[in-house]
């Protein structure tokens, strides 16, 4: 493989935490307004701040001031029955061997307990890349650009594997090459970027 580095993000790629994280927002906002399925729908890939204080807004809902924190602690304790692998990951990130890490809007925590909970730490040892040190969130470019110069890689040399609209968009201002990982045949605002349905199809793209 030449020097390129695949930049993961976490939530909805490497793994299938969406639904968790949905869940546990529409557990702690306490309203039948807006169904865990819509927010995942509707905020796929954005800030936690941003949804929760979008949703409170929309459904003129008062909410605590501690509702993250709640969302926290409601997440962990769904994590462990509503978090799994996606189909082939393992198998992909075994011969991508040390190219690659991982860029996510989520707290650095959060992912490395996730990855602990799938058996998928030991491929990333301490190449995990948050929005939360930089304090720049996807759309914003920062993160890419952050975790790519740590790595010692150029833009140009970056191809990004995104599951949502907000993170092709942050790959593109980075300019990156973005790939779009649709599991679940979404649509897509980007149609002119790179699809694949299955994490094997990404082998043939590093080469």
């Amino acid at each position: 493989m030449n020097k390129k580095i695949v930049i993961f993000d976490m939530d909805g790629t490497l793994v299938d935490s969406e639904h968790c994280v949905a869940q546990a927002i529409h557990d702690v906002i306490q309203t039948t307004a807006i169904s865990p399925k819509q927010i995942l729908n509707q905020y796929r890939g954005m800030k936690l701040a941003f949804i929760i204080a979008d949703i409170g807004k929309r459904y003129n809902l008062q909410l605590p001031a501690d509702i993250v924190d709640q969302f926290r602690q409601r997440e962990t304790e769904l994590s462990g029955s509503l978090i799994t692998v996606n189909p082939e990951v393992a198998d992909v990130l075994e011969q991508l061997k040390n190219h690659s890490c991982i860029a996510s809007n989520a707290p650095k925590a959060k992912t490395s307990r996730s990855l602990e909970s799938c058996g998928l730490s030991g491929y990333f040892d301490d190449r995990i890349y948050s929005a939360y040190d930089v304090n720049a969130w996807k759309p914003d470019p920062t993160l890419f650009l952050h975790a790519a110069a740590t790595e010692g890689y150029s833009p140009d040399q970056c191809i990004v594997v995104e599951d949502s609209d907000t993170g092709i968009s942050a790959a593109k201002a980075a300019n990156m090459r973005p790939i779009f990982y649709n599991l679940h045949g979404r649509a897509t605002q980007h149609s002119d970027v790179t699809m694949i349905t299955s994490f094997s199809e990404l082998l043939s793209i590093v080469a």
